[in-house]
């Protein structure tokens, strides 16, 4: 089976799938079966391009096609953490602080959620 993950050489997916294939000996039996994609790994495990794929939860559960069968174990898990703030010559400061105190509210959990994310 092909193995497919965010562009191994520099995507938060690939570098930290390169690190743990390392630590766990794998890395080199496995080498012939990664293939290297930037951008979306749903698309190209929907084409066919790919049998099993590793990516953020967000960018894989809406993508058909394909099955999500879930995060990887707690104990390997990679956490991304998103942050956001408001540029200093933005044109709707007040408008940008409204939607970052929304984000953070929790209103926003549950879609938060559904989009695959964990609020923080």
């Amino acid at each position: 089976s092909d193995v497919c993950s965010s562009d191994l050489a520099a995507g938060p997916s690939g570098v930290y799938l390169s690190g743990l294939f390392q630590k766990w000996g794998i890395a080199d039996e496995l080498k012939p079966k990664i293939k290297q994609s930037p951008g979306q790994i749903g698309d190209v495990l929907a084409r066919g391009g790919a049998e099993i794929g590793f990516q953020q939860v967000s960018e894989l559960i809406a993508v058909k096609g394909i099955t999500y069968l879930g995060p990887l174990p707690d104990d390997i898990q990679l956490i991304t953490v998103f942050s956001g703030g408001v540029h200093s010559q933005a044109k709707n400061p007040a408008g940008a602080a409204a939607l970052l105190k929304f984000l953070t509210s929790p209103d926003a959990v549950r879609a938060i959620r559904k989009a695959g994310m964990e609020p923080g």
